[in-house]
């Protein structure tokens, strides 16, 4: 298994790490895709810089007229690790970006959790998308305007004082049921992504590690041990 391709496995307080790097470079910023984690251009080219935030490890997504996504392989049952949080910081969000209209569907930060649905999975899993949004109230809920397997939740909206880190915590199988109308099945793959290619503009944000965890996590800074 190559490291690209390791999955986390939970440690001892029922929790798994989706670090944003298996291991941090000597020198940081340090361009380019993290350890851990793969990446797909939609339209040009994908900017991820890994960096020290104050004491904060995180990735830095660009994106100019661009549209990409970080993904990362994670087995999980969300029946039994339900809670998924993690922390991230907008720097400049694409002014008239609108999840609710497809053709300016862009956000800077993204998350999304993906659920396989074989034979099929490239085509025909479910997906749900936590994003910080430009304009679309916070509690929007709507099937991406691009694709019908995507269901979409606003968590953020606009830009918060002083370009502060915010700290998300979602119940994966709540959410899964109230889109989908259907128990959770496991989750195969979570994703990050950033796009201003509909917009035509620019954005820029900073999301740190992920974790899914049994009961809600007080702490989502990944643990010094998880960078190998």
């Amino acid at each position: 298994m190559t490291p690209a391709r390791r999955v986390p496995l939970p440690d001892g307080e029922g929790r798994i790490w989706l670090p944003v790097a298996d291991r941090v470079p000597f020198r940081l910023p340090a361009e380019g895709i993290p350890l851990g984690w793969t990446s797909k251009e939609f339209v040009g080219r994908a900017s991820v810089e890994l960096v020290r935030d104050g004491a904060r490890l995180a990735m830095r997504l660009r994106s100019d007229h661009s549209s990409f996504a970080l993904y990362r392989d994670v087995v999980v049952d969300p029946n039994e690790f339900p809670y998924l949080s993690w922390s991230w910081k907008a720097v400049h969000l694409p002014p008239r970006g609108d999840v609710r209209e497809r053709g300016a569907d862009d956000q800077a930060a993204q998350v999304y959790v993906i659920f396989p649905r074989w034979p099929a999975p490239l085509t025909n899993s479910d997906v749900i998308g936590y994003v910080w949004d430009s304009r679309a109230p916070v509690g929007t809920r709507i099937t991406s305007t691009k694709a019908g397997n995507v269901k979409i939740i606003v968590v953020e909206s606009g830009m918060s004082p002083r370009e502060a880190w915010r700290v998300q915590e979602r119940h994966v199988a709540k959410d899964y049921q109230a889109l989908f109308g259907r128990p959770a099945p496991r989750v195969g793959q979570v994703a990050l992504m950033i796009d201003t290619d509909d917009t035509k503009s620019a954005a820029e944000a900073l999301i740190g590690g992920l974790v899914f965890a049994r009961s809600p996590v007080e702490n989502v800074e990944i643990p010094t041990s998880m960078l190998r």
